[in-house]
């Protein structure tokens, strides 16, 4: 009884600590490569521009 509540404990303070070290990985590595306008950015996107054009459909001259 106690060596399984000691083990569930060991278990959950291991992958607590898995967790954070991948959270922490991710911003450090996230912020380091990451665009400037990326780490600007603050909640949800709230507008997308398409940039440049496409072609319209149809044919060639013949």
């Amino acid at each position: 009884m106690i060596g399984r509540l000691l083990t569930g404990g060991v278990m959950a303070m291991a992958g607590g600590y898995l967790v954070g070290v991948a959270h922490s990985s991710y911003r450090h590595y996230y912020n380091r490569y990451a665009a400037d306008e990326d780490l600007r950015q603050r909640g949800s996107i709230q507008e997308v521009f398409v940039v440049g054009e496409t072609k319209k459909p149809g044919r060639g001259k013949k």
